[in-house]
């Protein structure tokens, strides 16, 4: 004979876990939500063994027998009643019962008489008679093995209950890098290997660094190569070395000793002080090329910029920029090319082609472009030999220098197979979690 066991008695009362799931499941619902439910492993290793639910995606939703087996009383539940109707189920209902701990074997009663001598009645015919003593002994079986149990060595004397390994276990998500950002650490791990130094720069600046310093003229039409973000306030900020300005106004005014004939008009130190947010990594390079001077150096920079554009698919009001300085003496374009195939092929860039183009502090000028399988042919970023103008005044007299920069946001786009650049920075925790960069 048998009887129901503590967890058999509840499941008899409110249900069975898998049927729980089935009413909860009515609606299809996401993973997360169903491992809350009480008992949810045992529910959902049940109800998958008896083909109740689909696990698609991430979603736990029914299957054509779950919705079916939902007004249904199963072969369990009405075994449950029989034993504690005291009558036997088959002996398969007895296995799957006994296997998932919901009966036990009713211990029978065991019972002692002691005989007595005639004296000893007699002596007793006023006491109580002894009568039978029933015996139970209930077997306790350990689900979790504590330290306690292993210390003390009691775990050798004890009974563990038994655990389908099969059962799914509750999902976890292990810590991980944001996908762009793994992106962005590589490269920078890339450079540094092809033996470039890191520079770096303010967010905040001067007409002068991101523009008047690069040849790039005041009041001119080019001075609109780059739209900017001004700062109200604080709406000036402070000019380096009266020398170097004055190296610089001469060049725009005139030409200077750069062999050049310059942009003409006058120079305004008042323009050249005006904040800006920068809105390219070549401000960093102006300013590093004016510490650095004519020694050989290879430089970059990965970091933040900022332009009014129109948010779209290709372009962000703030991105980052990896800009990049070749120092050294003959110095030429197919130098700077060699330079621009080799960043791109280590992104997984399959097509890559340039094109001529202008910028007023490099010449001669290209355009890289990168084909994006759904997008087509996208700009990649801009690169030249830097101009005399530009190099003359920040000390450098004998050599040359390859400079480009590039928007780091659409190399990421190759390296993680998107066609949308705001999904850099998303906050769609199934993308984060599932992503990862294209090898």
């Amino acid at each position: 004979m048998y009887k129901l066991t503590e967890e058999g008695k509840e499941y008899l009362k409110n249900g069975l876990p898998e049927k729980q799931l089935l009413k909860f499941l009515e609606t299809d619902k996401p993973m997360a939500d169903v491992i809350k439910l009480p008992k949810s492993q045992i529910a959902i290793g049940w109800a998958r063994k008896s083909n109740w639910i689909i696990i698609e995606n991430g979603v736990v939703k029914l299957s054509d027998f779950g919705k079916k087996a939902i007004n249904e009383k199963t072969s369990l539940e009405n075994a449950l009643e029989e034993i504690e109707k005291k009558t036997s189920p088959n002996d398969e209902m007895i296995k799957v019962l006994s296997s998932r701990n919901l009966i036990e074997e009713a211990k029978a009663v065991e019972v002692k008489t002691e005989r007595t001598s005639f004296w000893q009645k007699i002596l007793s015919i006023f006491k109580k008679k002894k009568e039978t003593k029933t015996v139970e002994t209930k077997i306790e079986e350990i689900a979790q093995l504590t330290p306690e149990l292993i210390k003390s060595g009691e775990w050798k004397n004890r009974t563990f209950r038994k655990y389908d390994v099969k059962a799914p276990a509750p999902v976890t998500y292990a810590g991980k890098k944001q996908p762009y950002i793994q992106f962005i650490e590589e490269m920078r791990e890339r450079l540094i290997g092809l033996g470039f130094q890191e520079m770096k720069g303010p967010l905040v600046e001067t007409y002068f660094w991101n523009c008047d310093a690069l040849f790039m003229p005041q009041n001119h039409p080019a001075r609109g190569i780059h739209d900017v973000l001004l700062l109200k306030n604080p709406s000036k900020g402070d000019l380096p070395d009266e020398n170097l300005v004055a190296k610089v106004k001469a060049t725009h005014e005139g030409g200077w000793i750069t062999e050049s004939n310059g942009w003409g008009g006058l120079w305004s130190k008042e323009e050249a002080m005006k904040l800006i947010l920068r809105s390219h990594g070549t401000a960093v390079s102006a300013r590093t090329l004016a510490k650095n001077k004519d020694a050989p150096a290879k430089y970059f920079m990965i970091d933040r910029v900022f332009r009014p554009d129109v948010i779209d698919a290709k372009h962000l009001m703030e991105f980052d920029h990896c800009e990049g300085i070749v120092i050294g003496e003959n110095l030429t374009l197919s130098h700077l090319l060699g330079f621009l195939k080799e960043i791109a092929e280590t992104i997984g860039a399959k097509e890559v082609k340039f094109k001529p183009s202008y910028f007023p502090f490099t010449e001669p000028s290209v355009e890289m472009y990168i084909n994006f399988p759904r997008l087509g042919w996208i700009e990649a970023g801009g690169a030249g030999l830097m101009r005399p103008e530009v190099l003359k005044p920040l000390g450098l007299e004998k050599s040359q220098v390859l400079a480009w920069g590039l928007g780091i946001g659409r190399l990421a786009m190759i390296a993680l197979g998107i066609d949308d650049i705001r999904m850099l920075y998303s906050e769609d925790l199934e993308w984060l979690r599932n992503k990862s960069l294209v090898r």
